[in-house]
């Protein structure tokens, strides 16, 4: 029997055509051996999530992933005190051609503007977000393996490729709890190679209780020591035809591998008693209700926390907002410094030491990002 992976080639017959310049049986010529590699690693990544009776090229035909090389990935990038990223970062938001954020933005794209595709896969998870979230009784709904393990992974590599001055610091301080708040965000649709994931969302709960909505989703990143305080994510937000909207549910997409309890940045359920925190789980969902009281512990380990987040809006005012509601929390935008990227750390760097400036206020149609999960 013959291997079909180059690297375990031996001695033997195999080897001496290997040696000559020629494939021995069973095995792709060299120019094709690496495409093939990537192949089977992109039919792995796709199987591992199709149902059993499927092929493998059924799976990745289904998925969108049939052409597309999966990335490699270890844990998420680490953040830790002190250090200091490469003084080659990216310019601008979109990455350089033939990178590997470019490989991952052409990989989500593919799949998330094909329709039909994200069907499929939305009905292998039980359809749409509305009767599972109904049927937890304005609790915490949580769901595991959420997208197909590649889109994920995808998703991931955007988030760690982005600039530094792509993310806003948004934080309050204050004697109230509610208002306190410290992390880094930006709004989805400012991530062109990640803007084609809006309508992902919107499938995901076009109607709610009878009713459409509207999703605006962003970008979220933790590092160590940010948090939220309680809340309960009320917000009326006015929208480009001039009317009210209030958020009605909220979603975390969860997107750091092999994440751990140690490391803080938990969900906490602070509406039923002796609920336990949530961990933050790669590729997991989480989904509730607006209002629902909430928050987030302080990140403690040495690394990022990257999740997607947002609110699915509903037109009108559903709700009454919090008597003396604090003013929204500041949203900096950190600029290069001198070509050097902050670390997770930032708090504890001082003004002076890199340029920033008051982000630019939202236009009309864009709906604040606010303390989130």
């Amino acid at each position: 029997q013959v291997c079909g992976d180059p690297r375990h080639r031996g001695g033997g017959g195999a080897g001496n055509m290997a040696r000559k310049g020629k494939a021995p049986p069973g095995e792709l010529p060299k120019a094709s051996r690496k495409e093939a590699r990537y192949a089977l690693l992109a039919r792995a990544a796709a199987a591992e999530e199709a149902p059993q009776e499927e092929s493998e090229e059924e799976a990745l035909e289904r998925d969108g992933l049939e052409d597309v090389e999966p990335l490699p990935h270890a844990s998420s990038t680490a953040a830790p005190k002190g250090k200091r990223r490469s003084k080659e970062k990216p310019e601008e938001l979109q990455p350089d051609v033939g990178s590997a954020a470019e490989v991952a933005a052409e990989a989500l794209a593919k799949w998330a503007d094909d329709e039909k595709k994200v069907e499929r896969w939305m009905s292998s998870r039980g359809g749409g977000l509305e009767e599972p979230i109904l049927a937890t009784d304005r609790g915490i709904l949580r769901m595991r393996d959420f997208f197909p393990a590649a889109v994920a992974q995808h998703a991931l590599a955007l988030l760690e490729s982005l600039p530094e001055e792509a993310w806003e610091l948004s934080e309050q301080g204050g004697e109230d709890d509610a208002a306190r708040h410290r992390f880094w965000s930006a709004d989805l649709t400012d991530v062109p190679a990640l803007a084609p994931l809006r309508s992902v969302f919107w499938r995901l709960l076009k109607t709610f209780r009878g009713q459409p909505t509207l999703p605006i989703f962003s970008i979220g990143r933790y590092g160590t020591s940010d948090y939220i305080g309680r809340h309960d994510d009320r917000a009326h937000v006015p929208f480009f035809d001039g009317k009210i909207y209030s958020r009605t549910v909220a979603a975390i997409w969860y997107l750091t591998q092999d994440w751990s309890a140690e490391e803080g940045g938990h969900l906490l359920e602070l509406e039923k008693e002796g609920s336990e925190p949530l961990v933050p789980i790669f590729n997991s969902l989480v989904a509730f209700e607006v209002p629902h009281m909430h928050a987030v512990t302080a990140v403690t380990g040495a690394r990022y926390r990257y999740s997607i987040f947002g609110w699915w809006h509903q037109s009108g005012e559903r709700y009454e907002l919090p008597q003396g509601l604090p003013p929204a929390g500041r949203k900096r935008k950190l600029k290069k410094a001198r070509g050097k990227a902050a670390a997770g750390t930032a708090a504890e760097t001082t003004d002076g030491e890199r340029r920033r400036t008051v982000k630019r206020k939202r236009g009309e149609g864009s709906a604040p990002s606010g303390p989130s999960a």
